[in-house]
């Protein structure tokens, strides 16, 4: 779960940042006013201490917005490098736009302009460095897979590109009798190699003191107490699941059962009250906060809909929420009158329904502002799974294993699985959105619920439709 929040290289980067902020924030000092580099350095930290901590909380929260602590993105190209530009200027007018609030934040207008422009070309520079050494970072530890069956190519694509990914695999140990493994193999996947009974030999062979285990509740008695002899002889073994979930913030569901959710403490209903009330408080005086400052958008919503299609502003319908208690959402109406003559059906991203000035709504979320009212009135929460139509529900919990666990919670505006997965239509795409808000309702907490808000800012920005 930590790694999801921040991983390791990630913080390290941040920590880079903060040296990079207070350095530039020092030598713009030492340009604009003359005098010895470490005297500015004393005056960041002393006289100015609660200007420079407002000035890296808002730095980093802009650089995390911005995705600059994303891996996975090479920026060594322009548009991404323009990523760390882009960050470094919104960070400088919130925190222009502070000084005329509080006036003791203020550095100085030239200190300020000579500060953004130095601290956005270290930015874009530790970037490109970053994306290279990642080019030409080590492989990592060389791991053979124990499995009895094929195991998902989903789940072994993310060991094989997950910039942060700890292992290679390079082959498997079959548990049955054959070394072959049914399905169809791709890149990802590494080629059968030896039987269990020859694991010993083909660590040796390949190199590799790691074995990553799938379904390791599920092994044969002889199978474990191989592997608790190689454990014994200092091989590591490592869980599959637990990895993939580790690095992808996914239940995979592949790999479970029943009874991994009946040995999970989070899929008992209320099992931290405490937590859930925390989070409703949350969830009001941010409601509230968005209400209030979102009112130029309702009114813009209200005008536009109103001139472009015939109808009334808002739209209802019912959904399905906490505890499968229905429930009626609202939003502003992006699609034509007429779109579910034919009865109801799924929404897709180029849905044809859907009307030009909605198209623009729906990009930009403002059609889903008057669902706020909804949080207000304990109906859905800021964070939670995406609510669905009963008709639908009924369906997918028929062809979706576990899906009725999701109801544990209120549904939400946003949640984890909209920011990390695209605009799901179908029953797959269900699937894999499942095992993101499964994943959301075993680690829920007050951290998560922060990053997820932050991320739906990332998804506005960045990833208009998904």
């Amino acid at each position: 779960m930590g790694r999801l929040l921040l991983s390791p290289k990630a913080l390290r980067l941040a920590m880079l940042d903060v040296a990079t902020i207070l350095g530039a924030l020092a030598l713009a000092a030492t340009l604009a006013q003359g005098g010895a580099h470490g005297t500015f350095v004393v005056r960041l930290l002393r006289e100015w201490k609660s200007a420079t901590a407002v000035a890296l909380a808002v730095h980093l929260l802009s650089f995390y917005v911005f995705e600059l602590y994303n891996l996975h993105l090479d920026f060594r190209r322009a548009r991404n490098a323009l990523r760390g530009a882009g960050a470094v200027a919104v960070a400088a007018g919130v925190l222009a736009s502070a000084s005329f609030v509080v006036p003791r934040w203020a550095f100085g207008r030239t200190i300020f302009g000579l500060h953004a422009l130095l601290l956005a070309a270290a930015t874009c520079g530790t970037r490109a460095v970053l994306s290279r050494v990642i080019a030409l970072r080590e492989p990592p530890e060389r791991a053979l897979l124990v499995t009895g069956a094929a195991v998902p190519e989903e789940i072994l694509d993310e060991l094989a590109v997950h910039p942060e990914s700890p292992f290679s695999l390079v082959g498997i140990i079959a548990l049955a009798s054959r070394t072959g493994v049914p399905g169809v193999l791709r890149a990802a996947t590494p080629a059968p190699i030896s039987p269990m009974r020859e694991c010993s030999a083909a660590l040796t062979r390949e190199g590799a003191r790691h074995l990553l285990v799938a379904r390791l509740d599920r092994l044969p008695a002889e199978a474990a107490q191989e592997l608790l002899r190689l454990k014994g002889e200092g091989v590591h073994v490592h869980e599959l699941g637990s990895i993939y979930q580790a690095l992808s913030g996914r239940v995979p569901l592949p790999l479970v059962d029943d009874l991994y959710f009946l040995r999970v403490p989070a899929f008992t209903r209320d099992t931290d009250p405490m937590l859930s009330n925390l989070l409703r408080v949350f969830d009001v005086i941010v409601a509230v906060v968005l209400l209030v400052t979102s009112l130029p958008l309702w009114l813009l919503a209200a005008v536009g809909i109103t001139l472009t299609m015939p109808g009334p502003v808002f739209f209802s319908q019912e959904r399905v929420g906490k505890d499968e208690v229905p429930y009626t959402l609202y939003k502003f109406r992006s699609m034509r009158m007429d779109a579910e003559k034919d009865g109801p059906r799924w929404a897709t991203p180029n849905d044809d329904r859907v009307t030009r000035f909605g198209r623009f709504l729906r990009r930009t979320r403002v059609d889903e502002l008057p669902q706020l009212w909804n949080v207000l009135r304990g109906d859905m929460s800021l964070v939670g799974p995406r609510p669905e139509r009963p008709a639908f529900v009924s369906q997918l919990v028929r062809d979706v294993p576990y899906y009725a666990l999701r109801f544990q919670l209120r549904p939400g505006l946003t949640g984890w699985a909209q920011v990390n997965f695209r605009y799901g239509s179908t029953v797959d795409d269900t699937r894999v959105k499942l095992s993101y808000d499964l994943f959301y309702v075993q680690e829920r907490s007050l951290a998560l619920f922060a990053l997820i808000l932050l991320k739906t800012v990332q998804t506005v920005l960045f990833k208009p439709g998904s």
